[in-house]
């Protein structure tokens, strides 16, 4: 006998998710996950001047602000013949002063480390009971609970975050200094101070959160590892560019590159392999169309079988999941770390521990990545794996997977060129032109492509990270069939559910870009 479950709203993420979830014999046999508003934001920017973009995008989402406007520079600077992707996208060329590059990776590794803390503690975190942080945290500091946890620590942890943006971008959130040509701030010794000041303060609370958060989840992590497989499939759009040795061939500290199951190495990346479709969706669009030459979405109701508004993005015609887990295979960061733990302890065999990602694999790669980039001064051999002591501390992590101890954002501002400039001017609107800016946002691949004819925007195309997580017969749909669902009558029922939910860390503003104001219902409630 089967059940329908319908949540509506989907709590603890960004934006608006509605999951309709079919349940036979203790487990969700299908799923449905609807993405319940769109706001169409490719057609606010048409025939506007290319550099209103960045601006207007940056709207598209009030967390990853900064990756959308970034991104839309980029898009832009590419279309200008500023930037160029050279070995088959692999590398970029650029004209930017090298601080213009170091300073926006500044400025978005900053906003990746308070969305990745955010959503451990805040969003994640009380589906785990916080993972017993507020134990350890209340021996120092008064924290007993959600609250106290959200205004003394996350809060805090965001604010500092939020002040780096500031210094190198102008204003957080939105920040508006990044125009195709460059940043606005010429490095001084005084803005490197400040923002490692705010780093090193951002590392204090994090050097006592982040081994409670791993030996919680490693103590966990045959429950969590047998939860959410997704299709295998990982997709990075590559981030964070070294021009350290020049700005010719830059390569990138988080490789572009997909993984096709059931391979896990990584292949060269071609925007021309993406399509969407919407056969499934909202929208006047009858066959999959390659994105670099899709029209602006047109919203349309009238397809019976549509059931949300968000599109099915397919790289090589195959669902891909993308986030930190799926750059961190594709760099192989994940898996050295797996091999480290299997020379200590051997009944770990290696990571991910479920060859198609999992809830366990999931979290544990978002928390790796923020240490990454934050750094650590923790040098207490405190971590654990499956409840065994690893007799290893943050540090000795850091420098077993070759990654520096003060983290990558510290060495970014060490290597920038003091007094040098941020900008150049060599920007200039084309008359006729495509672009293409391709960066990893937090929550994973972010696209956007802009057509420009008449020195004005002709077509514009974005596909944020949860795009790919959440469209129909996607990987979400698919990780959450299986999961077992209680019949107590209690909210634990669906808490194994949640787990894999959050464990993409969703973004449903994102992922679609109108609200109804007269409030009209846009689907009929299950049975």
């Amino acid at each position: 006998m089967s059940s329908t479950i319908v949540i509506d709203p989907v709590t603890r993420i960004e934006g608006h998710l509605r999951l309709e979830l079919t349940v036979e014999n203790g487990a969700i046999a299908s799923a449905k996950n609807v993405a319940s508003l769109y706001r169409g934001f490719e057609n606010i920017v048409l025939n506007r001047d290319p550099r209103d973009a960045a601006p207007i995008l940056s709207a598209i989402c009030g967390v990853c602000h900064s990756d959308h406007h970034l991104n839309s520079v980029r898009a832009v600077e590419n279309a200008g013949g500023l930037t160029q992707y050279t070995n088959s996208y692999a590398n970029e060329t650029t004209v930017l002063p090298m601080n213009a590059i170091l300073a926006r990776n500044i400025v978005l590794a900053a906003d990746w480390s308070y969305s990745h803390a955010v959503h451990l503690l805040a969003l994640a975190g009380p589906d785990y009971q916080f993972y017993g942080l507020l134990q350890a945290l209340n021996q120092s500091i008064v924290v007993t609970n959600y609250a106290d946890l959200l205004s003394v620590v996350a809060i805090p942890a965001q604010a500092l975050m939020h002040q780096i943006i500031t210094l190198w971008g102008g204003k957080a959130p939105h920040q508006r200094g990044a125009i195709p040509g460059g940043m606005p701030v010429r490095p001084s010794s005084d803005v490197i101070e400040s923002t490692i000041a705010r780093i090193q303060e951002f590392r204090t609370t994090l050097d006592i959160a982040a081994p409670i958060i791993w030996n919680y989840l490693t103590a966990n992590a045959t429950q969590l590892s047998s939860l959410g497989a997704g299709p295998g499939n990982f997709i990075s759009m590559g981030g964070f560019q070294d021009p350290t040795n020049g700005t010719t061939n830059m390569p990138l500290t988080i490789p572009r590159g997909v993984i096709t199951y059931p391979s896990t190495t990584a292949e060269s990346f071609d925007p021309a392999n993406i399509t969407e479709d919407t056969s499934e969706s909202w929208y006047d669009q009858s066959t999959p169309l390659p994105v670099t030459s899709e029209p602006p979405p047109q919203p349309d109701m009238s397809n019976p079988n549509a059931y949300t508004w968000a599109k099915s993005p397919r790289y090589n015609g195959n669902m891909t999941e993308t986030g930190p887990l799926a750059r961190e295979c594709i760099s192989g960061i994940y898996p050295k770390l797996g091999k480290v733990i299997n020379g200590i302890i051997s009944s770990v065999p290696g990571l991910p521990l479920n060859p198609k990602g999992s809830v366990f694999d999931r979290m544990v790669a978002r928390a790796l990545e923020l240490v990454a980039l934050v750094g650590s001064n923790n040098t207490t051999q405190n971590l654990q794996v499956l409840g065994q002591p690893l007799n290893l501390s943050l540090v000795d992590v850091l420098n077993a997977l070759g990654l520096p101890q003060n983290g990558l954002m510290e060495t970014w501002l060490n290597a920038m060129d003091v007094g040098a400039p941020s900008y150049t001017s060599a920007y200039k609107n084309p008359d006729s032109a495509q672009g293409i800016g391709l960066w990893e946002a937090p929550r994973g691949s972010l696209f956007h492509w802009i057509d420009i004819k008449s020195g004005k925007i002709n077509d514009y195309q974005v596909i944020a990270p949860t795009t790919w997580n959440v469209p129909p017969n996607g990987p979400l749909e698919g990780a959450l069939v299986g999961t077992p669902v209680g019949d107590t009558g209690t909210d634990s029922d669906l808490l194994q559910t949640m787990y894999v939910v959050r464990s993409y860390d969703l973004c449903l503003a994102c992922t679609v870009h109108y609200i109804d104001a007269r409030g009209n219902d846009r689907y009929k409630r299950a049975s």
